[in-house]
C-alpha cells in the first residue's frame, strides 16, 4: 500500500494588512487629503508607496497643483 499524496501546497492569502504609513504631520497638517491617500493606497494594494499616494490624493484636491508635482518627481529623477 502506498502513502497518499501529499496535499498541492496552495498560497493562502495573508490577513495581515500591509497598510501604508504616513507621517504624523501629514495627518496633522492635512487629514483630509491623508484620510483619501491612505483610501487610494488601500484600494491599489501593496503595490503603491505612501508619497505616490499622498501625491494622488493632493491631484485629486487641489489639481492646480500638478506644475508643482510634476517639478518634485522630475527632480528626484535626475542624479
Amino acid at each position: 500500500m502506498s502513502d497518499p499524496e501529499p496535499p498541492p501546497a496552495t498560497s493562502q492569502p495573508t490577513t495581515a494588512s500591509t497598510r501604508v504609513r504616513f507621517p504624523t504631520a501629514r495627518w496633522i497638517l492635512a487629514p483630509r487629503t491623508t484620510w483619501q491617500a491612505r483610501r487610494i493606497a488601500a484600494d491599489f494594494g501593496p503595490g503603491i508607496d505612501a508619497k505616490t499616494a499622498w501625491m494622488m490624493a493632493r491631484l485629486q484636491r487641489h489639481p492646480d497643483a500638478y506644475p508643482y508635482m510634476v517639478n518634485r518627481l522630475d527632480g528626484e529623477q535626475t542624479p
